[in-house]
């Protein structure tokens, strides 16, 4: 477990292959900032900045902010799975919780459309 949360962040980025400043830029602070919470000089980021920070570098949020769990790359939905989750995952829990699942998704998409019908 990696102990503290600057030590965290420096693992993120290497995970990602990215650096300071396009973390930086990529969420809307300075790199300074990025830069005093890698060398322990400011404890955390913000809990939007550090959320925020976490999607961008496509690792775990509560990881991130704890230590707890794995680093865990966060795959990015494709064009075919729009879900923040993997496909693998869905497909890990039983059929009957598949099938509840996407029942559920197809009225809430129903209810939309119904609410929001197309213009003439």
């Amino acid at each position: 477990m990696v102990n503290n949360y600057g030590a965290r962040l420096a693992e993120a980025l290497r995970i990602a292959k990215k650096d300071r400043q396009e973390l930086a830029d990529g969420i809307g602070v300075s790199v300074q900032a990025i830069g005093q919470v890698i060398a322990g000089k400011t404890k955390a980021l913000t809990a939007e900045n550090s959320a925020l920070a976490a999607k961008f570098l496509g690792v775990d949020m509560f990881w991130l902010a704890t230590g707890m769990g794995k680093p865990k790359i966060v795959t990015k939905p494709s064009s075919q799975w729009p879900f923040s989750i993997s496909v693998e995952s869905f497909l890990a829990i039983p059929e009957e919780e598949q099938n509840r699942i996407s029942e559920y998704i197809e009225f809430c998409v129903n209810k939309w459309h119904v609410a929001h019908p197309p213009k003439k």
